[in-house]
């Protein structure tokens, strides 16, 4: 690309793709209604239409709530045959907006499954095709070399899918978050082994990230509900168990996890990052 337009450039994840494409692209414009600092190869723009409207890709990353209104201020303005591209976590309302663009230009719908602390040598993307599958995955390939792409189906699976990969696992470790705030933390990471210092280090991890950004996984994704609904159920029912019930459940539970997965291999992969972290 020779020129990209960022749009949403002071959140977390547009201060990524800013100093992604400062190393790949020639130029690179950014604009948000925050104050920006300019970079080497890296320009601020005082307006929306200044920034889009000689960029071969613009990426807009703001807040899901905005995104499909600011896909639509962007096409308004952007040049023939330009890409332009959006990163929401929910795909329900912002790729009707990317199908709705003009004709000519190219609309990309991509999720990036990492976060802004992530190495640029290693991505994995998400891509729902939009009008031509072919097309899109080249340009995201062109675009993001070297990435992991994973197509999805359309924006429903993409919303369903998430809604277990990110909504479900927030849900859990918010509440496991919020249960330890209410402890001597650093008490229990005296005493605590191996599974509590992963799992309370997801969940502190997890708590980085914007409460928009968490809301907007909890509440936008129409998913959601119906999983962390289960979670609740499951979660009071073994509660209550005793005895042989609850030694039943919890056969049940890991033969149906076995039989798609190596729990063995699970536990080895565990502590294979563990080593790895204490390093």
């Amino acid at each position: 690309m020779e020129q990209v337009a960022i749009v949403g450039a002071a959140g977390k994840m547009g201060s990524w793709f800013t100093r992604y494409f400062a190393r790949r692209a020639k130029d690179v414009c950014i604009y948000d209604v925050q104050k920006l600092t300019p970079g080497n190869k890296v320009r601020v723009s005082g307006s929306l239409q200044d920034c889009v409207k000689g960029a071969d890709l613009v990426l807009v990353c703001v807040p899901v709530q905005s995104t499909a209104e600011m896909i639509k201020k962007c096409a308004k303005d952007m040049k023939a045959g330009a890409a332009i591209a959006e990163i929401s976590s929910v795909k329900s309302k912002t790729f009707p907006a990317l199908r709705k663009t003009r004709q000519d230009l190219q609309p990309l719908c991509i999720h990036p499954m990492f976060g802004p602390g992530a190495s640029e040598d290693k991505i994995k993307m998400l891509l729902v095709p939009v009008r031509s599958e072919p097309d899109e995955k080249k340009m995201v390939q062109e675009i993001f070399t070297g990435a992991d792409l994973k197509v999805m189906p359309d924006a429903k699976s993409h919303d369903r899918t998430i809604a277990v990969v990110l909504g479900l696992t927030y849900f859990v470790n918010i509440a496991f978050g919020h249960v330890l705030s209410g402890q001597d933390i650093s008490v229990l990471k005296q005493v605590g082994g191996t599974t509590f210092a992963v799992q309370s280090m997801l969940s502190e991890s997890i708590m980085t990230d914007e409460p928009e950004l968490m809301a907007a996984l909890l509440k936008d994704n129409p998913y959601v509900s119906k999983y962390t609904r289960q979670f609740i159920k499951d979660a009071s029912e073994i509660s209550n168990l005793k005895g042989k019930e609850l030694d039943k459940r919890l056969r049940q539970v890991k033969s149906g996890l076995q039989r798609q997965q190596d729990l063995s291999e699970s536990y080895r992969q565990l502590y294979r990052v563990i080593e790895q972290l204490k390093r």
